[in-house]
């Protein structure tokens, strides 16, 4: 490989990176978490690079340079999905717990409602397979989600007030582990097996038992109570690896096997510093996965989204997926006894789907689960709705204080009277 194409590689891939650390400060500027910056930038220069002109495109997108993104995206992608197996391991043993009963309906209203909004869209939002079955229930479980890391970083910028913190985690949590559980089993089922050889079907079983019994046990050995430097962070980063590896091989896709990999990791080992070092890592390089992934969406496919029919297919997923979150804040309300406000600030904050709905439908494309039409109005669904949460938190707070303090002085009022 001539070292004029690595070089040039290397400079798309520090552009990328560069302009989604500038973008993503720019959203912490204007009260936005970064990630929303960081994806809209990544979609949005894959967007561009697809549309330049062949000429342009030769020259800023090599051969070389898309392999390149392409790979550091998806070791961005595994990180990332490590780190949401740790949370819902983490957050799925802290905490005050809920009744299976009470959950329930948070999980199945969201999945219901969006899988019921997408059934008339869905002979455009159907897959290679051409299952509209597997498309409304992959749709519901996509618009389902909240992603529980952009959770805990909303809560913390926004000083949410107990309990709504320890609700939404249970009911985050809870959702995305149903999601990618089922995700997981729609894989399995739509995936031929016939096609595995009896070779590869073991090495996947063998690579899969060693990351949950054999790996974690390892490095818990090696590395309790030293969990600083790049031995340890090399470690964890082979470990996620072999993770993706394991249901590569069994030909399912690799975020399955980085989401287990965290589930099994030791819990006494990976402490706040090593994840803070874990997630620097994952968020230098995930724009580079939002920059392929924008790149694999036909330009057909965004010019039918700009039409009519499209706008209409957007705009239903969109009052769907915003519906069916701010009836869960008031069904979990209601159980909770919350006044309306609190409620609604529940239904708000769970409306954040983030990394992780774009992370289920980048796995659901290249499953063939879903075609680039589905998948291209989920990206746009997950920048809107994460979007806009911190602005309808503040919102819902600023309406109920004026109303507190218009009480106030009504009460005021009538005592001096």
């Amino acid at each position: 490989m001539p070292l004029g194409n690595v070089l040039q590689a290397l400079i798309m891939l520090a552009v990328v990176l560069v302009g989604s650390v500038l973008v993503g400060n720019l959203s912490r500027r204007i009260n936005q978490p970064a990630v929303v910056g960081v994806i809209f930038f990544g979609l949005l220069m894959g967007t561009l690079l697809a549309l330049s002109p062949h000429s342009m495109k030769a020259v800023l997108l090599s051969a070389t340079s898309k392999s390149l993104i392409e790979a550091v995206g998806q070791v961005g992608l595994l990180l990332l999905m490590f780190l949401v197996g740790i949370e819902l391991r983490t957050y799925g043993k802290s905490g005050e717990r809920s009744s299976y009963w009470q959950l329930v309906p948070c999980v199945a209203i969201p999945i219901v409602v969006c899988a019921a909004a997408a059934f008339p869209f869905a002979h455009r939002l159907v897959g290679p397979d051409r299952n509209p079955l597997h498309v409304w229930l992959f749709v519901g479980v996509a618009l389902s989600v909240t992603a529980v890391p952009v959770l805990v970083l909303l809560i913390k910028d926004l000083g949410v007030p107990a309990p709504i913190p320890a609700v939404a985690l249970r009911i985050a949590v809870a959702t995305d582990a149903t999601a990618w559980a089922l995700v997981t089993a729609l894989i399995v089922l739509t995936t031929d097996l016939s096609s595995v050889s009896v070779t590869a079907l073991c090495a996947g079983v063998a690579l899969l038992m060693a990351v949950i019994f054999v790996l974690p046990r390892i490095v818990q050995r090696w590395f309790q109570g030293s969990q600083q430097g790049a031995p340890f962070v090399v470690a964890i980063l082979a470990y996620v690896l072999v993770g993706g590896a394991a249901t590569q091989v069994l030909g399912v896709h690799p975020a399955i096997g980085a989401v287990i990999a965290g589930l099994f990791f030791p819990a006494g080992v990976a402490n706040e510093a090593s994840q803070r070092a874990l997630a620097t890592v994952a968020d230098i390089l995930i724009p580079a996965f939002f920059v392929s992934s924008a790149l694999s969406v036909p330009l057909q496919t965004l010019a039918d989204l700009c039409r009519w029919s499209g706008l209409l297919c957007l705009l239903t997923l969109t009052a769907a997926a915003f519906g069916s979150k701010i009836a869960v804040g008031f069904v979990c309300g209601k159980m909770q006894r919350w006044p309306l406000h609190t409620s609604a600030e529940l239904g708000v904050l769970l409306n954040c789907r983030g990394v992780t709905e774009l992370a289920i439908a980048t796995v659901g494309l290249q499953s063939r689960l879903i075609g680039p039409y589905a998948f291209a109005m989920l990206c746009a669904l997950a920048i809107v709705t994460t979007a806009v949460t911190a602005p309808l938190y503040r919102a819902i707070q600023r309406r109920e204080r004026v109303r507190a303090s218009s009480v106030d002085v009504d009460v005021r009022q009538v005592s001096r009277a």
